[in-house]
């Protein structure tokens, strides 16, 4: 039977791995496979072992049920079994990272990576191996190692990056983002002469809507615009909620007609909606196009002027 280690001691636990250390070791002089890929303090889908020129892979039952396939009726495996189901955007990554240590570049195989369940979604592994026998030449006869879930700490880190990129309120990218992006954009315009450009909007009369009817149905508004330019917006271009009621639109690989046409074409969108207890909005609207040798304020500020100069012509307007 198992033990529950969560039950332990902090002195039984370590008298508990001291223990398993022994068995391993003893364990390992016989080379008992089975034992090995079971072997309970070896990570939480367990062990694997790679016999390399035959290309056998012996495994926990685990690694593969959690797959969503029966060892079973799988049967005798090779290594491309798990390498054929890794996310597209991983697998060069994994292979390299793998043959490295089978040339003896690195001192493991160690990567996280996506692998596919057999119904399509995807679980995050993290997975560690070495060499344990090379022949004469060199070359490897065995890769042992260990691999883990670690789906929830990604799923956790992911949520961390969201907090840190993304404003709470509205979802869309926050400031710190918009200049990081920016930042990547211009880059792109220096290296290979791709333009951008900026689209900057403010909610028109925002504060009388706070005043009027509460900050609650004010935030309602923020969220209801942001909403319809995500729905609307062309795949590649960004939100940003740069502060209060003023947002940003970055347009990557477009010059100033293209960028007009997406700023009329949302800033009619948004004068059309018909928000609950506030009714038709308005928002004033700059647009420039990223010229060389400007650095980001420089561009901010010629975009800031741009929409302020259509506050002070009566608001509700595109100015370029």
């Amino acid at each position: 039977m198992s033990k529950n280690y969560n039950e332990l001691t902090k002195d039984e636990l370590i008298e508990e791995i001291k223990v398993l250390k022994q068995e391993l070791v003893e364990e390992m002089k016989y080379n008992n496979e089975e034992f090995l890929v079971q072997f309970p303090w070896a990570g939480n889908l367990g062990q694997w072992k790679w016999f390399y020129a035959e290309n056998r892979v012996i495994f926990n039952e685990k690694k593969v049920t959690q797959l969503g396939y029966n060892p079973k009726v799988i049967g005798e495996i090779g290594f491309e079994f798990f390498t054929h189901k890794l996310h597209p955007d991983d697998y060069e990554r994994v292979m390299d990272n793998m043959r490295n240590h089978l040339i003896g570049k690195t001192e493991a195989y160690e990567v996280e990576y996506r692998i596919q369940h057999k119904s399509g979604h995807y679980i995050w592994y993290y997975d560690r191996g070495t060499v344990i026998k090379r022949d004469t030449l060199g070359k490897p006869i065995i890769i042992q190692g260990i691999v883990f879930d670690i789906s929830e700490s990604k799923r956790v880190e992911q949520k961390l990056c969201d907090l840190s990129e993304r404003d709470a309120l509205t979802e869309v990218y926050n400031r710190r983002t918009f200049y990081v992006k920016v930042d990547e954009m211009i880059q792109q315009k220096l290296d290979h002469d791709v333009p951008f450009s900026l689209i900057m909007f403010d909610i028109d009369n925002f504060k009388a809507i706070n005043d009027t009817y509460g900050h609650l149905v004010g935030d309602d508004v923020l969220k209801k615009i942001t909403q319809l330019i995500i729905e609307d917006k062309r795949h590649k271009d960004q939100v940003f909620r740069f502060g209060g009621e003023e947002f940003f639109i970055t347009l990557p690989n477009t010059g100033m007609d293209g960028a007009l046409k997406v700023a009329n074409r949302l800033h009619q969108l948004i004068s059309n909606m018909n928000i609950p207890k506030v009714g038709q909005i308005t928002i004033s609207m700059g647009v420039v196009e990223y010229l060389v040798h400007e650095t980001i304020d420089d561009s901010i500020k010629r975009v800031d002027d741009l929409m302020y100069e259509a506050k002070k012509m009566g608001k509700n307007r595109v100015k370029y």
